[in-house]
């Protein structure tokens, strides 16, 4: 697993003894992160080139680099070269106290640090402040989240089983493009393959998956074909997820397995985003990974959702978002998960729920001729009865509603949007900074 360098910097001209504080409480504050630190501050770049030499097996997802008081670049530089691509947070201390000696001069060494980093066109964000201000640790948080997602995108495979349906050509992705922007790999596998192994699966192989969906689902009946068929594939893809090492999936649903498998593909990506699987319907690449980098983003890995923007509100300020699954844990737990038939096909087994209330981030992994970009928004789902058939959610919205879709139509955004608990708009503006990309946010 990768970690987190903290190197702490220091000319011991100045203030020493105080820098030292600096460091001790700077410690304090990121000891619930998985750092790695040297014992004390490193004075000149020779403490710092042997300090890094004794770490070189260590995978470093990113760096807090402290000018505890004033260095010059040499430092900083140092560093970069030895971590070319790793983000960089630098800190610094505030003086404490005005008149007389100059204690630190760490705002000095910031700027310093900055300017060459900036001149290596190289990845860093900064916060000039004390370790036990609140802000300060807000910033070393939300740095600390964000390089880790960085670096699980860097090793995630998404597995792709089938092809996008007819016209949804938003949902395919040019995978060169998604491995240079994020490092990101496809797995690609035949649908009617795995309908194939799905249907062979036994009893003793498939049984976990129907005793889960038994225990999530409302009036399940366990003995139906559809229900077996669900559970099977479930199972199936858990397989090949292990076996190949998904973090993602994005799958083609309609019209193969209404047409093809007799059984409603919306429990069973209900049932693999549950379980920390996050897939993406009609094989919608870039819709998977918004999905994944949301989970991510969250402490315990929370199930997200995916679904259509299907209609607004302008009374109430709500847009109300759509699809036939979402996980079950996401469901209001005044009503619950129903086991149901497809709103369209009328074919078994689909989930009825609505969205518990809550505050979500909403995110779109934007693809054009102009690149990649983040599209990020937020709102607060509703405490209402489901809007539609399937899985819904009614969200009020910051920004007017009709200027907020009239946006997203003009940008030509993709019309899937990813969903998760919990204010995560920080995080992902310093995500799509580190990845050197565009970000809006509404």
């Amino acid at each position: 697993m990768s970690k987190i360098l903290y190197l702490p910097v220091v000319r011991r001209k100045f203030d020493a003894e105080f820098a030292t504080k600096i460091m001790a409480a700077t410690k304090k504050q990121i000891v619930e992160y998985d750092v790695i630190a040297p014992q004390e501050a490193l004075g000149d770049p020779q403490e710092l080139a042997s300090f890094l030499s004794t770490i070189q097996e260590n995978d470093i997802a990113g760096i807090i680099f402290q000018n505890t008081t004033f260095t010059d670049a040499e430092f900083i530089q140092l560093v970069q070269r030895s971590y070319p691509t790793t983000p960089i947070l630098l800190l610094a201390p505030r003086e404490p106290s005005i008149h007389g000696w100059l204690h630190l001069n760490a705002l000095t060494g910031l700027m310093s640090s900055g300017n060459y980093l900036a001149s290596q066109k190289h990845q860093f964000q900064h916060i000039y402040g004390n370790p036990d201000e609140e802000a300060v640790q807000q910033v070393i948080a939300d740095f600390v989240q964000s390089v880790k997602v960085k670096d699980d995108l860097a090793h995630l495979n998404i597995g792709v089983v089938g092809t996008f349906p007819p016209g949804f050509f938003f949902s395919d992705a040019d995978a060169d493009q998604l491995q240079a922007n994020f490092g990101v790999h496809l797995k690609h596998y035949e649908i009617d393959e795995a309908f194939a192994q799905a249907e062979a699966l036994q009893p003793q192989e498939y049984q976990t998956q129907l005793d889960y969906a038994s225990q999530h689902y409302n009036n399940l009946n366990v003995k139906q074909d559809e229900t077996i068929r669900f559970v099977k594939y479930v199972t199936l893809m858990h397989q090949w997820a292990q076996r190949d090492n998904w973090g993602a999936l994005a799958s083609r649903c309609w019209p193969d397995f209404f047409d093809k498998y007799h059984s409603a593909p919306g429990s069973v990506w209900t049932q693999l985003g549950d379980q920390k699987l996050p897939t993406a319907m009609e094989c919608d690449i870039h819709g998977a990974l918004s999905m994944y980098i949301l989970q991510q983003m969250t402490p315990q890995q929370d199930a997200t959702f995916l679904g259509d923007v299907s209609s607004l509100d302008e009374g109430d300020n709500t847009i109300t978002m759509w699809h036939d699954y979402g996980a079950y844990s996401l469901a209001n737990p005044k009503y619950g998960v129903e086991a149901s038939v497809h709103p369209n096909r009328k074919m078994p087994v689909s989930p009825q729920m609505v969205l518990k209330p809550g505050l979500v981030t909403i995110l779109r992994v934007h693809y054009d001729a102009d690149g990649y970009r983040f599209v990020i928004t937020k709102g607060t789902v509703k405490d209402t009865p489901a809007q539609f058939n399937g899985v819904s959610g009614r969200i009020e919205m910051q920004q007017p509603v009709n200027e907020l879709m009239d946006q997203f139509v003009a940008n030509g955004y993709e019309s899937h949007f990813a969903l998760v608990y919990g204010d995560y708009v920080s995080q992902l503006e310093k995500l799509a900074q580190m990845l050197d990309l565009p970000s809006t946010t509404y």
